[in-house]
């Protein structure tokens, strides 16, 4: 049957057109497909960028850690080395104070044993556990070495200065003629028990 429409088209009941055109609707879909990948491809490149932006970040941020430690390392390797050198001294120390004499007295020895002519310039103990005295002979009718022998051979023969120690050695000996007088400087170690 033939239907006749009368009505201006204004007010004409318009045909519903199918709710989809297939090809219009294809064309958006692939539309949408590749831009959606696109779009995927845009967000992995971001996301493997920025990780790399930060593990970059992270890393220097380590290495500057790293050179603060080094140098902090630097620090405690100085400041260890300055404990090794103290408890070394400190055992000295401890060593020198468990001495069961009194140093005036032994000083005091030291000075009845000296021959005239010796003086001492130096008298110390040091870290090997020794008593170093360093000197200077002068003697104008004598040889200034024998003197230095002297010395040694009344240290070691006498028993109350010498029983705190149990070696004596002539370290080192420098000859001289000043104004027809024979001077001899002297180092000489005694080794505590």
């Amino acid at each position: 049957m033939i239907e006749i429409n009368l009505l201006p088209e204004e007010l004409r009941k318009k045909k519903s057109e199918p709710s989809f055109n297939l090809n219009i609707e294809a064309e958006k879909l692939k539309f949408l497909i590749v831009g959606g990948a696109i779009g995927l491809l845009i967000f992995i490149v971001i996301v493997f960028s920025l990780g790399s932006f930060i593990r970059g970040a992270q890393i220097k941020r380590l290495l500057a850690r790293e050179n603060n430690f080094s140098g902090k390392l630097l620090q405690i390797d100085s400041v260890n080395k300055e404990i090794a050198v103290l408890k070394s001294k400190m055992t000295a120390l401890d060593q020198l104070t468990k001495r069961k004499f009194l140093w005036a007295e032994k000083l005091n020895q030291l000075s009845d044993l000296t021959l005239p002519g010796i003086w001492f310039t130096h008298i110390y103990t040091d870290t090997e556990n020794r008593l170093i005295i360093e000197g200077s002979v002068v003697s104008k009718s004598e040889d200034a070495m024998a003197f230095v022998g002297k010395l040694m051979k009344n240290l070691k023969d006498d028993q109350l200065f010498f029983k705190d120690f149990n070696n004596i050695k002539l370290e080192s000996v420098q000859r001289k003629n000043k104004e027809e007088r024979d001077i001899v400087d002297f180092k000489i170690a005694l080794y505590f028990q």
